[in-house]
Order: structure tokens, then C-alpha cells, then sequence
């Protein structure tokens, strides 16, 4: 089937469903991440945004027979990617106390359950086994498959939950992870706990597949280093910009983007780094020119001047990396060095 008919499938179909009924149609979307996980990992993630982008803007953006759209999924997909052609979408994760008590069984509904199942004197049982979830303000959320398979089962315990979803990403992520991920698992492993911050603002699919370790050599791991911790401090940015790293742009790939969301507030900026090479560079000001160069070189303002973009209004930075110095230039004028940290 050609892409541009699938992806007009859903419009088509509620099109019928509408002229059937006489009136417009809910469209519920479950684990719409699953193919995009299998995108990311499988090494095809920029055909599968492309045709998605396509789906989500007939389904839920221009489509006149639709009442009300409702997606869900495990892990939150950047709004730069399948997202970025829908009119303000309002996300609900596991942090919202809106719609919190319906992720889950709340514990009153699991012990009503059990009582008339019959099954009453296991309550302390079943909370040890299956009360995992805090969602918003509730502390108390159990897994829905796991309770309805229990009270199938006529009570007999077991880890329902393993097989109801894919750990691929978590897997990748993990044996790509750092020396604290490894010892962090190792400590669940252990049975012990772990205290970890939630920074819902970090979206794997900013980036690109790019920036996956397998793809790069031993020499680019000290710019890989620098480029992941800029990015990283980077994150608080998200409100204001599209963030995206390692995409083509022009002859070659980019390290970082940000294309501002108001276009007359803010500009667009493009940065490269750089680890200074004693034996080609005399300083870290030679390397910032080479950054500065390669930008210009590459082309990388490509993808901002087909967006519209002027070029007053797009800023192009270097940063160059000596062990703990940094120097950064760019900005008006790519000639010009701006700061030294």
C-alpha cells in the first residue's frame, strides 16, 4: 500500500463512520510509541516519522469528522517528531494528577474486587505483589492486567506484568548507559532502592540515531562527552525551542539545533563542538574557527532558511573543549570569540 493512502486510512474511514452515523467519531490511539521504539532501535526512525507525521496530522489535525482524539503510550515522544503538526495537544503523564486514579486500579476498587471474587483474606498478599504504581497525588495504583489475571487464576500469584510490553529500549538504553546507570541497576537488582529525578523535558527522540555510541569510533568519545552534557544542561530550553541533535542539514550532520517556537522573539540557533587537537590546532581559538568553519562548510543552516528562517536571524556558535577550558564563539559574527569559561 502507498504511504500517502495509509496514512489517509484513519480519515477515510472516520469520513464513513460520520455519514453512516450522522455524527462525528472518537478516535482512541493506544501504545502509539510501540512503532516508533521499533523505529528508533531497528534503524529506520526518520521514514517512520515522516509517515507518522503524515497519520497523526489526516487523524487528528485536519480531519472534519473527528470529535475528540485520545492517545496513549508508554514512553512521551518529543513534540518535534509525529507530534509537531497537532494544534496544542494536552500531554497527561504519570506526574499529572488529572485522569491520575485512571492509569491504574486504585486500591479500593482492588480490595471491592476481591471481596466479591471471594478472595478477601489475600488483600495483604496481593498488595505486596502487585501495588507498584504512584500516579500524581495517588500512592496506591495497581497494575490492571495483573489483578484481572490474578482473580482469573482463582488466586494464584505471578509476575503477570512481565510479558504485557517490550523492555528493547530499556535494554538499549541500559547496556549504553554509563558506570552510575549499571550501578543503579545493579542496586534493584540487589532488592535495594534508588531515588532518581524525573526531568520530563528529556526526549530520547530529539535525538538522533546518530548519536547512539555504535556509531561513532573510539576518537570521537571525548566530543561525544562534551556534546552530551552541553545538551544536557541545555534540557531547560525545551518551552522556548525545538531542540534536535545530530539530523542532516545541508552537506552533513549537525551537533545541536534550536529552532525557537516563536519565531519573532527568538532566533535559531546551530552549535558545533570541538576538542581541541594539540597537534593540528595552536589553540582553543583555532578550534572554534575550524567548528565555525565546518558549519559553514556543511551548510547546516539549510534546514532553517527552507523553514523560513532569514539569515540575521540564525546564530551559529562553536564550542571548543581543552580538559576542563571551553571556549565558545560564534554568534553574529562567526569570526567573533564571545566567551571563555
Amino acid at each position: 500500500m502507498d504511504s500517502s493512502v495509509a496514512s489517509g486510512a484513519v480519515n477515510s474511514i472516520t469520513g464513513f463512520m460520520q455519514r453512516y452515523f450522522g455524527k462525528n467519531v472518537i478516535i482512541l490511539l493506544d501504545e502509539y510509541d510501540s512503532p516508533m521504539q521499533a523505529a528508533w532501535l531497528s534503524g529506520y526512525w526518520d521514514k517512520a516519522v515522516s509517515f507518522f507525521n503524515g497519520l497523526f496530522n489526516s487523524t487528528f489535525k485536519t480531519n472534519p469528522y473527528l470529535y475528540r482524539g485520545v492517545i496513549t503510550g508508554i514512553t512521551r515522544v518529543a513534540k518535534k517528531s509525529i507530534f509537531s503538526g497537532l494544534n496544542n495537544p494536552e500531554v497527561i503523564t504519570t506526574t499529572s494528577n488529572e485522569y491520575a486514579r485512571y492509569f491504574g486500579f486504585t486500591e479500593d476498587e482492588v480490595f471491592g474486587a476481591l471481596d466479591a471474587a471471594g478472595l478477601g483474606s489475600e488483600k495483604a498478599q496481593v498488595k505486596q505483589w502487585y501495588d507498584g504504581f504512584t500516579f500524581g497525588r495517588y500512592m496506591d495504583i495497581y497494575n490492571p492486567w495483573s489483578i484481572a489475571s490474578f482473580i482469573k487464576k482463582n488466586g494464584k500469584y505471578d509476575s503477570y506484568w512481565a510479558n504485557t510490553s517490550s523492555n528493547r529500549l530499556v535494554n538499549s538504553l541500559i547496556q549504553k548507559g554509563n558506570a552510575e546507570v549499571k550501578i543503579m541497576m545493579e542496586e534493584l537488582l540487589q532488592g535495594k532502592n534508588i531515588t532518581a529525578e524525573i526531568d520530563e523535558q528529556i526526549a530520547l527522540y530529539s535525538f538522533s540515531s546518530f548519536d547512539l555510541a555504535k556509531n561513532a569510533s573510539d576518537d570521537d568519545a571525548p566530543e561525544r562527552f562534551y556534546h552530551g552534557f552541553v545538551l544536557g544542561l541545555m534540557v531547560e530550553l525545551a518551552p522556548r525551542f525545538e531542540i534536535t541533535s545530530n539530523w542532516e542539514s545541508g552537506f552533513g550532520r549537525y551537533d545541536v539545533m534550536f529552532v525557537p517556537f516563536d519565531k519573532e522573539k527568538d532566533c535559531a540557533y546551530i552549535i558545533e563542538f570541538k576538542v581541541h587537537k594539540a597537534r593540528k590546532e595552536k589553540d582553543l581559538a583555532q578550534t572554534v574557527d575550524n567548528a565555525l568553519s565546518q558549519i559553514a562548510e556543511k551548510q547546516y543552516e539549510t534546514q532553517l532558511i527552507a523553514k523560513g528562517f532569514a539569515a540575521e536571524k540564525i546564530r551559529k556558535y562553536g564550542f571548543a573543549f581543552r580538559g576542563k577550558e571551553c571556549l565558545i564563539g560564534g554568534g553574529e559574527s562567526c569570526g567573533k570569540i564571545l566567551n571563555k569559561i
